[in-house]
């Protein structure tokens, strides 16, 4: 692990999990981190404004202190990586101004060192376009980076009553699957889902009971 193994950009937008999204900038310099950090819930009812960060890192954990604009102490956390560009945060202190935990991953996930790190799964065009028991055609077009995965998906029925027009698709990847959430043009979020690979075809199941997209799909790369 570097020695300034905290410096960087790190944000929790991806994780499905999480209520809000959680952004943090820190420089490490020896065992000493600072930075700034932000935090919104994804229903408006607040934001955090920007925080100041610092603290220092002891056997590969960052001990951290939140302060706000005044230099008030907001919250206490500490940091640990899961994996090579993937943070856990876990807060150490009960403040409703930061979430209890939170997973942060790293905006500039592609490792130069090592950019095969992260195999793209699920990088692509897919449809269920041929899948004789569907009632409708679901299409995916997504593309990752490190954990992170995004992109846009449509479904339309056979019998014309739903067209869900242009959804974007926002989530991570864990374990070989992609976990992930469905927002309409507006930023609601519609559904939840999970892709998994399954010999030559990509199976979505649906973990929520929208109507927006289908409950299960067979998806094929086109």
């Amino acid at each position: 692990m570097n020695v300034d193994k905290f410096t960087g950009k790190f944000s929790s937008e991806g994780d499905i999990t999480s209520k809000g999204i959680m952004v943090m900038d820190m420089i490490q310099k020896g065992n000493k981190i600072e930075g700034v950090a932000t935090y919104r819930l994804n229903s408006g009812l607040l934001d955090a404004g920007l925080l100041s960060v610092n603290g220092y890192e002891k056997d590969n954990t960052g001990y951290i202190r939140f302060r706000d604009q005044k230099g008030n102490t907001v919250a206490d956390g500490n940091l640990r990586y899961k994996d090579l560009k993937t943070l856990y945060f876990k807060q150490t202190t009960k403040s409703t101004v930061l979430p209890y935990s939170s997973y942060l991953f790293a905006s500039n996930s592609v490792d130069k060192d090592n950019p095969s790190v992260f195999s793209k799964e699920y990088t692509g065009k897919y449809s269920n376009n041929g899948d004789i028991d569907a009632i409708g055609v679901i299409s995916f077009e997504l593309s990752e980076s490190g954990h992170k995965i995004e992109g846009i998906a449509n479904y339309k029925t056979l019998d014309h009553q739903l067209d869900s027009g242009v959804l974007s698709v926002n989530g991570y990847t864990k374990d070989h699957k992609a976990y992930i959430r469905f927002r309409d043009q507006k930023g609601g979020s519609v559904a939840d889902g999970i892709l998994s690979k399954e010999g030559e075809y990509i199976i979505f199941r649906q973990t929520t009971k929208s109507d927006i997209v289908p409950i299960k799909a067979l998806l094929q790369k086109l």
